[in-house]
């Protein structure tokens, strides 16, 4: 890291980071810190977490500057006025450094997502194109079709993104559909991309008519493409319409299967009656899919982990990806977190390789979370009649490790 810095002779280096990233981007910050004072480079810290705990990045000697918005068109003014010595303590967007002190300016104004230029990823080298999906190598290019969700799930940012910038115009916003197209076909000439990955909170929510003129554009490139939805936005007549432009894989988020649980503390309203009927539906138009779920929600129990799994049973995905529970910044269950003395207030929730589990005195114990976490493709894939077995292998002993690469096999 420091030998690039030394290459480029940056006037400024910007860090992004989600939460799980905070720690590791603060750690090769402080590893450069001789030359970065020495070249007297600018440091700016933004990103999600950024945005929802400013404090804890302001701790940070080397920091100068921290976007609390969007920073797409923030960040450019914040470059040019350095650039020509203009006064930068009262852009609106960043808390400033200012003798020791913070400047804490107000929000920037959130994004026209319709007025940004293409991704130029002539920046990254071709392996960072190259990704795996169901069993190949494509050379994949993302495209941004919505910012922000429509929902308001407990336990997501999005919701938090919702409130804190409610004085600045929507959250959720579209982006038009020939606008998408326009850069899909750039994408695909420019890079010779062979799968699309569609990025979106959920793609199908909102009105058929958007999804119709999306797959009317589409048709013309049909190439491979997948994306994230929610099972109650699945209709037959969406389904359908992607798979007749060459949809080939969605992710779709259960979460939870215990239906009290995730209608009252998830704020997910949708049914199991609903959610196995848009299985079906994917099933019938021969859509791969994979179900997300989510383990080790605060009071959450061991049966309720057990509705989650004969829910994958019922729904039948190609694939299950299971996530440990993590309280982020700027949620409202990690409020609850907090309130109920399961985690402290000071956390980061540094959770990137799903290696761990942070709530202390919840209904599950870390134990609990990670044998649990080890042995749900199990559970989901064997019959009832291993279930004994399959709880022993969720051990971290010789005997449970044994029979755990036993029943993978």
């Amino acid at each position: 890291f420091t030998k690039k810095i030394d290459e480029c002779s940056p006037d400024v280096i910007g860090f992004s980071m989600v939460e799980p990233t905070f720690i590791l981007g603060m750690k090769l910050l402080n590893f450069a810190e001789k030359i970065i004072i020495k070249n007297g480079i600018k440091v700016v810290v933004g990103g999600v977490h950024a945005i929802f705990a400013p404090e804890t990045v302001s701790q940070n000697k080397l920091v100068d500057f921290i976007s609390i918005s969007e920073a797409e068109n923030s960040l450019p003014e914040l470059c040019q006025r350095l650039s020509s010595g203009r006064k930068v303590s009262d852009l609106n967007g960043f808390w400033v450094k200012d003798n020791g002190g913070w400047i804490k300016n107000p929000q920037y104004e959130l994004t026209d997502v319709n007025t940004l230029p293409p991704l130029d990823f002539s920046l990254f080298t071709d392996s960072y194109l190259t990704k795996p999906m169901m069993g190949k190598m494509y050379k994949t290019v993302s495209i941004e079709t919505t910012r922000g969700c429509p929902y308001h799930c407990s336990y997501c940012g999005d919701q938090g993104f919702r409130v804190l910038f409610k004085e600045n115009g929507p959250w959720y916003r579209e982006k038009s559909i020939d606008k998408v197209v326009n850069e899909l076909e750039s994408y695909v000439n420019v890079y010779q991309a062979e799968f699309i990955y569609i990025i979106s909170e959920s793609f199908l929510a909102g009105n058929p008519k958007r999804l119709r003129s999306f797959c009317e554009g589409y048709s013309k490139l049909s190439l491979p493409f997948w994306f994230n939805t929610r099972p109650e936005d699945i209709t037959e007549e969406k389904a359908k319409l992607i798979r007749d432009v060459n949809c080939k894989r969605t992710s779709i988020g259960l979460e939870s299967g215990n239906e009290q649980f995730r209608k009252d503390v998830l704020r997910r309203k949708g049914t199991n009656e609903n959610i196995l009927k848009a299985s079906k539906i994917l099933h019938d138009c021969e859509i791969s899919f994979s179900v997300n779920i989510i383990i080790g929600f605060p009071d959450e129990t061991r049966e309720m982990v057990f509705d989650s799994i004969d829910m994958c049973k019922k729904m039948n995905p190609d694939s299950i990806s299971t996530h440990i529970y993590s309280p982020y910044h700027g949620t409202e269950m990690r409020e609850r977190c907090v309130e109920k003395g399961y985690i402290e207030e000071s956390l980061i929730a540094e959770d990137f390789f799903q290696a761990d589990y942070v709530l202390r005195n919840n209904t599950l114990s870390r134990g609990d979370i990670m044998g649990l976490f080890r042995t749900i493709p199990l559970y989901v894939t064997l019959p009832k009649g291993e279930y004994k077995r399959i709880e022993r292998a969720e051990r971290f002993d010789g005997k449970g490790n044994l029979l755990f690469q036993e029943l993978k096999r």
